[in-house]
């Protein structure tokens, strides 16, 4: 039986029209690894799109080649209009244009009826699509919405780091313990096209490598990652540059919240958990929204590494509590879930509680919790 990896090359390299899809929540891991792998297979003579209905964040506008990416997907197809011939030749076909209309006219010395003429769609121009970055399709937020029909009739190469996986591709090149995707993504470039990797790509991939080991500080840091961004160095990958857009440059509104939610918080030292309250005072003082809070979580947990679980409480504009939540472990994630359903996207739990006051929720969390113990 042929590996994921082996299964990867090969249903590229059937493929000519390529679409790569990024998900929600943009980061450097997904554009580092779409960049980098459009470049390479372009080199193999692919015709490649690459969609992300995200924004690109200021910390990565320093990553070349940010023009190809499209904000709105188009799922050109073809659409088949057939007629039976078998009682009646056509000898001639015209069309004309007026107006908004497409007229078609067949000569034919018989009679054609209604009954004879069949209009079908035909295939999707994408012949192939790659998902990075993602657990499910899901996480692709309005891309996906907007072209089921297009992700579930074309096959898909999902290509993700991610322990809470659904595995929702014909293809699953998903490995839980490498550092990022980057580093699946390196391989797989490797793979097809040997010593393909140039300068602009080794910068792009290391940007993912860098972004998800938190500059190579956090648990996500293994031999092989170390391995693989020497390679990408000695490729010409600009580490500085990475490193001063990345962190050298973090939004000061970002660090005024930060800053507000550090100066009172809840830590359980004993199953340690942390809690953070958010009150619409921190975001119109900081300038910010609750938008920017997963990037607080990440950064949470890659300063304390040892927490088991971090959440944060904020009330919306209508005062409906709102609950985000990161865990070690993504079954814990999944098992508060089944009992507080909300949405599980990007290795973070959101939810709309029913409850009224921050404390309600706690001790509903804390009883839910003993009862996994």
């Amino acid at each position: 039986m042929l590996s994921p990896l082996q299964q990867s090359i090969d249903l590229i390299q059937k493929s000519k029209n390529i679409l790569i899809v990024l998900p929600e929540n943009l980061n450097g891991d997904s554009l580092g690894c779409a960049l980098a792998l459009e470049k390479a297979l372009q080199k193999l003579n692919k015709k490649v799109e690459v969609a992300t209905q995200e924004p690109i964040p200021e910390k990565l506008k320093f990553l070349s080649n940010l023009e190809i990416l499209k904000d709105k997907l188009t799922a050109w197809r073809d659409f088949i209009i057939s007629i039976d011939t078998s009682q009646n030749k056509i000898s001639r076909l015209r069309y004309e244009k007026e107006n908004n209309l497409l007229k078609i006219f067949l000569t034919t010395p018989d009679k054609i009826e209604e009954k004879q003429i069949k209009l079908e769609p035909g295939a999707f121009y994408y012949d192939l699509i790659i998902v990075l970055d993602a657990p499910d399709l899901e996480s692709l937020g309005r891309i996906f919405e907007d072209n089921p029909e297009l992700f579930f009739s074309r096959p898909i190469l999902n290509i993700d780091c991610q322990a809470a996986n659904e595995y929702f591709g014909e293809v699953n090149l998903v490995e839980p313990t490498a550092a990022a995707c980057a580093e699946i993504v390196a391989g797989l470039i490797e793979a097809l096209a040997p010593n393909s990797i140039d300068e602009s790509a080794a910068t792009a991939l290391l940007t993912g490598l860098i972004e998800k080991t938190r500059s190579f500080q956090n648990v996500k840091t293994t031999p092989q990652a170390l391995n693989l961004a020497s390679s990408l160095m000695l490729k010409g990958a600009e580490q500085e540059k990475i490193i001063r857009s990345l962190y050298k440059t973090k939004p000061l509104n970002l660090l005024r919240l930060w800053g507000r939610l550090l100066s009172r918080f809840e830590y359980d030292q004993e199953r340690k958990i942390i809690w953070f309250l958010a009150e619409a005072e921190d975001f119109k003082t900081s300038q910010t929204s609750a938008k920017d809070l997963p990037l607080i979580l990440e950064e949470i947990n890659d300063l304390f590494p040892q927490l088991n679980l971090s959440l944060v409480l904020w009330p919306d504009e209508t005062g409906c509590l709102w609950l985000l939540a990161q865990a070690k472990q993504p079954e814990t994630l999944q098992k508060i879930n089944l009992e507080m359903p909300g949405t599980i996207k990007n290795g973070k739990l959101l939810l709309k509680t029913e409850s009224t006051t921050p404390e309600s929720i706690k001790n509903r969390l804390s009883n839910l919790l003993n009862s996994f113990a």
